[in-house]
């Protein structure tokens, strides 16, 4: 005889935003790059906002451009802290010139770690976000580089 229209969800789920860009500065350089910073651009997808997709630029301005790409799980998705966990590969491209000719080649691709990112967010559903925890390189030799970020979620 009555009926009451009741959301299971809340409505702050409807306008979190899905996209970010946000720079990344390492405190401890790895082996594979000399580099201090990356530009990253990261995709929240999935119906709960658990899941990031992250891609990023991380060059050290001399020969070597390295790519972060990880795949990242939030806590709390709604809320402002969130704890964010997960997985990943760095993919370098290097640029060489072999001064005594023993090889032909200028170019070199490899992937010279695994990542894992362990870090505390703060953020609202759009605007301005801090990002602090490190990145474990596991690499040779395996490395937890602590990292802070600042981006903008739109």
């Amino acid at each position: 005889m009555f009926s009451f229209q009741v959301f299971s969800q809340p409505i702050e789920n409807t306008v979190t935003k899905r996209n970010g860009i946000y720079a990344e500065t390492y405190f401890v350089r790895h082996d594979f790059s000399e580099g201090f910073v990356s530009i990253n651009y990261a995709r929240t997808v999935g119906k709960k906002f658990r899941t990031n997709l992250r891609i990023g630029v991380y060059p050290d301005f001399q020969s070597t451009v390295s790519f972060p790409l990880t795949v990242s799980r939030l806590t709390n998705p709604l809320g402002h802290h969130h704890f964010e966990y997960g997985a990943g590969i760095v993919f370098r491209v290097e640029h060489f010139v072999d001064p005594y000719g023993y090889t032909s080649r200028e170019w070199f691709y490899d992937i010279p770690a695994i990542m894992f990112p362990i870090m505390y967010s703060y953020q609202k559903s759009a605007g301005f976000y801090f990002r602090a925890g490190f990145n474990l390189f596991v690499s040779w030799p395996t490395l937890p580089s602590p990292s802070i970020s600042i981006g903008y979620q739109f």
